[in-house]
């Protein structure tokens, strides 16, 4: 059996541990923190912003330690951080102390997941990269789905919000113990070539069946590849998809109660939005070495806005599930293809480095969301622009997506004209 598929599932369940109880774990406690300490939601908003942010923001810095330390130590040093980070909230009693904790959780978040697991996955497959892509990243959305409800839950049966913030200690911890155990960088270190493609005995590898997409066989530098237009094209989709999964994951639990819905039903359509984005995520994984990419990013990103704006106007029960079937489809649609496209159109000997910079930039903008959503409804008692603003934005964003084009090489241009 060929070492990737292994260490894929590792990956996944890494993803699932981490990412499933420190973003979705928040998302659950958020309205017990509001009670318990009074703060208002931009407040609390705000230290999901700082997670949120953290995650993107020291892409550079993972993408250094993944060079210096290797992705295995990489993912093992991050469960220390998510440790530090739930204890502090667990024990916090003051905002600086909450922020301080969010901060730790977000760089845990970010030397666990989304960088190291991508790199790994496109440094072992290439012919079903985009299948093992989109395994990886519906992990996450398995945990949504399960986690989401099953926090809420716990935290109604025990009145108790500070157990979630444990369970956060021990799957950070247990995420590390994973990596040490499994992870290995490449093929070569275990006799395998990329694919488990075998040898003839002639030594030389047999004939595999091509791809169907676009895979650049240049070797792009991140200057070269930060000088297309593509790439920010990619950069500003994948902005309208983390923007929107961070608005839902922060802001649709409370807009929902505001409305009148009962929590365990609005966390319950949280919920669905991750079983959906799990189906999206792997619809777009098992497609994406077909199709182009870009086509799942638009329609991904189309679909995202239908579904904020049924969570707008969602007074019925019906619309709640409604917004939850197809946000969470499109989300996982829009989430799972933009890492392919940048694998894809640039390859990896620099994708850590892209997309630890793409990291920063979506992040940024995606971590805005949630804190000026809250700020926004503290003032004016409402989400309503909120929700069309994003959706003029994702509209922009997935027209954009149906624009983009694989890059060309400058020595290829030149040769070419």
């Amino acid at each position: 059996m060929y070492y990737g598929w292994r260490l894929l599932i590792a990956l996944c369940a890494i993803y699932f541990l981490s990412i499933g109880t420190v973003f979705y774990g928040f998302a659950a406690t958020m309205p017990d923190l509001i009670q318990a300490f009074g703060w208002s939601r931009s407040q609390v908003s705000a230290g999901f912003s700082i997670a949120s942010a953290t995650l993107g923001l020291c892409g550079p810095l993972i993408a250094w330690m993944i060079r210096r330390f290797g992705t295995r130590m990489t993912i093992f040093m991050g469960g220390f951080s998510i440790l530090i980070g739930a204890l502090l909230t667990y024990t916090t009693q003051t905002v600086p102390q909450f922020y301080l904790s969010c901060l730790f959780l977000g760089l845990g978040l970010a030397m666990q997941t989304i960088i190291p697991g991508t790199q790994l996955i496109s440094n072992w497959f290439a012919r079903r990269r985009a299948l093992a892509i989109g395994l990886f990243m519906a992990a996450g959305g398995v945990g949504s789905g399960v986690l989401t409800p099953l926090f809420a839950l716990l935290v109604k049966q025990t009145g108790d919000w500070r157990i979630v913030w444990l369970i956060m200690t021990g799957a950070g911890m247990g995420s590390s113990l994973l990596a040490l155990w499994v992870v290995k960088e490449m093929p070569a270190d275990v006799g395998q070539q990329v694919d488990g493609v075998s040898e003839t005995s002639s030594g030389s590898a047999k004939p595999v069946k091509q791809v169907r997409v676009y895979q650049t066989s240049h070797p792009w530098e991140t200057k070269a590849a930060f000088s297309t237009v593509v790439l920010w094209l990619a950069i500003l989709c994948a902005s309208m998809a983390s923007l929107g999964g961070g608005l839902v994951n922060t802001q649709a639990l409370l807009h929902l109660q505001d409305l009148g819905h009962e929590k365990v039903l609005a966390a319950s359509s949280i919920g669905l939005v991750g079983f959906l984005s799990v189906a999206g995520r792997v619809f777009s994984g098992t497609l994406g070495d077909y199709i182009e990419p870009k086509y799942m990013l638009s329609a991904g990103l189309l679909i995202s806005l239908v579904g904020i704006y049924l969570l707008n106007i969602a007074h019925e029960p019906l619309l709640v599930y409604l917004f939850a079937i197809l946000f969470g489809l499109g989300n996982g649609l829009a989430v799972v293809t933009s890492p392919m496209i940048i694998a894809n159109y640039f390859g990896s000997k620099n994708y850590a480095s892209l997309f630890a910079v793409r990291s920063m930039i979506v992040t940024i903008i995606a971590a805005l969301g949630p804190v000026l959503a809250g700020a926004w409804f503290d003032k004016f008692n409402s989400y309503s622009q909120v929700f069309w603003f994003y959706i003029g934005m994702c509209l922009i964003a997935g027209i954009a997506a149906l624009m983009m084009r694989p890059p060309i090489p400058a020595a290829q241009a030149v040769a070419t004209s």
